[in-house]
């Protein structure tokens, strides 16, 4: 009988790091965790390992990955958002904003579609799908296709609804979707006189990156510039022109954004000088009519992960993506108020807005309508396009930064049965529901300086008996142990029985 060959860690990286970074979610997810077993694994794989569960709703595994990583690679302060990211997708979910939130399933295909901006009589948008059968008469086909996935390049296309609410699709092939590979999305000046977007660089070639940390965006192989192109006289797209600060043999620049006045430009980029992986950027229109020095927007809406796909909102506030503040999965959807480097505090939209996927490129009107993107679970395809309406401008209040520092492990004695045990922070007013199976032992990481309880609810009852502790004078070095455990064995009947529960602090 012939023996099975073993897979390489080397091979389980690959496949895993494949599946990741084409946002196949499930797949990674189980790849990542046969890869995180194996003893001679990358340490980086279990934090990527978080993100999949994260991305897939999965927050309790989440966090247990995300801890284990910490206590291993002693990087607490890492994964800090990470994991507060999870606690507050929890809270977030079941108390919804009045956002409402719809799949518009005319426009979407199982295809990736996203991007979607206003344009006269309709909109524009991208997509990687043919739209054979759906493109107006005389429009020309994009034949080139993906290596990655093997489907068609990204190309932008324009809805029109101003004949009797019927979508007439047309490509826009004799200006932007003149390049072989992917393109938008594209960003418009109030009165629709000048357009920037986004390419991918079409005659340079550069090598592919093997870090294990992603340090630049590379769409394949190819990195980002951003073209502008106006309105002649005629009223016709002219040829684009390059933006000048373009350097696809050492960086990206994309995803184009417009101030109201149109003298601000906003941009994605990972040139030289930023604070992490892609961060927003802006440069100055000049006297002269040419664009300043690039830049960066600064750490209050920057971090050391990826920041992209900015928009200037009617109300003149930013909007954009984060992976590096407090979120939900993914890409969560930010505000935040101001210009140039000075912003205040980046507000999340929270759910239904964000969710455990990828939620981003939101645009905005006055009446408080617009559009999103998201590759979240029930829509059509990979990524979707999203109606999004607020009936009234809400306050919408940050999660503060917790400092995560006080390991806790809570085991459950062997004979317990079924119940929530609930972990309440006194100070946020929020907590944390844990299963109790037997044997089972809690890991968390706790705030300093905060008080908390623990109440022991029998599945189906009111609360039972409560532990009270606090995190106060303790350092990240002590861990907190406790044990929480019946004096006898208890049955589940009667349920008025009171549970004594003994508590020990090691």
């Amino acid at each position: 009988m012939a023996k099975k060959k073993k897979v390489s860690t080397k091979n389980l990286e690959r496949l895993a790091e494949c599946y990741r970074q084409i946002n196949d979610y499930t797949n990674a997810a189980e790849w990542y965790g046969k890869l995180v077993a194996m003893p001679d694994a990358d340490p980086v794989d279990e934090l990527y390992y978080g993100d999949m569960l994260k991305s897939l709703g999965k927050y309790d595994a989440a966090k247990t990955a995300f801890q284990q990583y910490a206590r291993k690679n002693n990087q607490a302060r890492l994964v800090e958002n990470k994991i507060a990211g999870c606690d507050a997708a929890v809270q977030w979910m079941g108390q919804p904003t009045r956002d409402d939130v719809r799949n518009v399933a005319r426009l979407n295909t199982a295809k990736s579609d996203w991007g979607a901006t206003w344009y006269p009589n309709g909109i524009v948008f991208m997509s990687d799908s043919l739209f054979r059968d759906q493109l107006a008469p005389g429009s020309k086909v994009n034949k080139n296709n993906y290596g990655r996935t093997n489907d068609p390049y990204y190309k932008l296309y324009l809805a029109d609804s101003s004949k009797y609410g019927n979508v007439y699709l047309s490509d826009l092939s004799s200006m932007f979707n003149q390049y072989r590979y992917h393109v938008g999305p594209v960003a418009f000046d109030n009165g629709y006189q000048t357009a920037w977007f986004t390419v991918t660089e079409p005659d340079r070639r550069i090598a592919t990156v093997k870090e294990r940390i992603e340090k630049v965006t590379i769409s394949g192989n190819r990195r980002l510039e951003l073209y502008v192109s106006k309105k002649d006289s005629n009223g016709k797209w002219a040829q684009p022109t390059a933006f000048a600060y373009n350097k696809p043999e050492e960086y990206s620049v994309g995803h184009a954004a417009l101030s109201k006045d149109g003298n601000i430009l906003y941009f994605t980029s990972d040139m030289p000088g930023g604070l992490g992986a892609t961060d927003i950027w802006y440069s100055e229109r000049q006297a002269d009519g040419s664009w300043g020095t690039p830049r960066n927007c600064g750490p209050t809406i920057n971090t050391a992960d990826e920041e992209e796909f900015p928009t200037i909102g009617a109300d003149g506030d930013l909007y954009y993506s984060s992976k590096g503040l407090v979120g939900m999965g993914g890409f969560d959807i930010f505000k935040s108020n101001g210009s140039k480097a000075q912003w205040t505090t980046p507000e999340n939209m929270r759910y239904p807005v964000n969710t455990s996927g990828d939620d981003f490129y939101l645009v905005s009107r006055e009446d408080g309508s617009g559009y999103l993107s998201s590759n979240r679970v029930g829509g059509k395809g990979d990524d979707d396009i999203y109606s999004w309406y607020t009936p009234q401008k809400m306050d919408v209040i940050p999660l503060p930064r917790p400092a995560l520092e006080i390991p806790f492990e809570a085991t459950v004695c062997p004979q317990y049965y079924d119940a929530c045990i609930y972990l309440y922070n006194r100070q946020r007013n929020i907590g944390w529901c844990f299963i109790a199976t037997p044997g089972r032992t809690i890991t968390i990481m706790l705030e300093k300086e905060t008080d908390y309880v623990i109440r022991i609810t029998p599945a189906g009852n009111q609360p039972k008996d409560s532990i009270e502790f606090t995190t106060r004078g303790l350092k990240g070095t002590d861990v907190l142990k406790k044990e929480i455990c019946p004096e006898n064995k208890i049955k589940k009947e009667p349920v008025n029985q009171r549970l004594p529960i003994h508590e020990k602090i090691k």
